[in-house]
């Protein structure tokens, strides 16, 4: 019985019923008249009369149920004009209503249901933003997750994040209502992004974001962009991940696998431990799987090899893949090395 006052509540309340109480008190009373007049007029049962106002409102009018009685005819057409009329009104309140919740979704103002496996909050251009997703659903892990994007940078949900299956939250992103709309409570990960890589200043918008995110839902894995040198006011904010300004495959890796950003720092630069070299190798020919072996024993890690007349390196080589002599062999070690022996 308490579902029903409920329910009967919940419709009370619906903006169309109040808009159109008159014209449906109206109508039930109509109906009331009619139904009653059928069962005590014409004869037939409760039950039959209740299927002859649905199938005459509807204009159905199967024919195995009819009015003997003038005035009985006389209200079946006046029942059925008005049903013709409610149907129309319903019709176009269904359509409105259809409409009102599509134009909402594109603007971002609808909550996202479900749970949420990435936020990507902030939004530095288009296409960073559309790369890094294809980058991620190009991965059988995150082909069919759940990836909000939430901003105030646009209006309008843009085509490619309705062709990648991206869920949009507009607003702004340091308010905890907006990221709660975006589903931050139930996320996985949130990526914060930089609006603006060339000034300082948006970092104190990424921060503000991560230090409300990490206060909504502090079991949330953060990866926050950076582009000052110093990390304290990231570190303050407790950001799981701290990553400079980085393109969109690194971030989608990152994402993906921790540690990406940290493996390319190692790489790309002087200052750290496994900096990536090449070796010119002067030997015979060798299958790939002896001369990573022999780097290993220089405590060095072996990536891949490019062979004479190559134009690129094979970065993922067979064990039985043939180095030439002549060869440029990648490794990541701490120094360059001189000769395998």
């Amino acid at each position: 019985m308490f579902h029903f006052q409920y329910l009967f509540k919940k419709i009370r309340k619906h903006h169309v019923v109040r808009e159109n109480k008159g014209v449906l008190v109206t109508f039930i009373l109509f109906s009331l008249f009619f139904a009653s007049y059928m069962v005590v007029v014409e004869g037939i049962s409760v039950v039959d009369s209740y299927y002859f106002l649905v199938t005459t409102a509807t204009t159905v009018g199967y024919g195995d149920l009819s009015p003997q009685t003038n005035l009985g005819k006389f209200l079946a057409t006046a029942y059925m004009i008005v049903g013709i009329a409610l149907l129309g009104l319903f019709l176009g309140k269904v359509t409105e209503v259809m409409v009102n919740i599509s134009s909402r979704k594109k603007r971002g103002l609808l909550r996202v249901k479900g749970e949420v496996d990435l936020i990507i909050a902030g939004y530095p251009g288009g296409e960073k933003v559309e790369n890094i997703i294809r980058e991620l659903r190009n991965d059988s892990r995150y082909e069919e997750a759940n990836i909000v994007c939430v901003n105030n940078q646009l209006e309008m949900k843009p085509r490619w994040m309705t062709h990648l299956d991206v869920e949009f939250v507009q607003g702004v992103v340091s308010d905890s209502k907006v990221l709660e709309m975006a589903g931050v409570k139930t996320a996985h990960t949130v990526l914060i992004l930089a609006n603006d890589p060339s000034t300082i200043t948006s970092d104190d918008h990424s921060t503000s974001i991560c230090a409300v995110i990490e206060r909504v839902n502090p079991k949330v894995r953060t990866i926050i962009e950076k582009v000052r040198q110093d990390e304290m006011i990231f570190e303050v904010v407790d950001a799981d991940t701290i990553v400079e300004v980085a393109p969109a495959s690194v971030l989608a890796q990152e994402v993906l696998d921790p540690g990406a950003t940290e493996l390319q720092s190692a790489i790309f630069s002087t200052y750290t431990r496994g900096t990536q070299f090449n070796f010119h190798y002067q030997g015979d020919s060798k299958p790939w799987t002896e001369v990573a072996l022999a780097l290993l024993t220089k405590d060095t890690i072996p990536e891949g090899f490019r062979n004479p007349g190559e134009k690129s390196f094979n970065l993922l080589p067979a064990h039985d893949d043939l180095i030439q002599s002549g060869a440029l062999i990648k490794y990541r070690g701490i120094e360059l090395l001189t000769s395998l022996d």
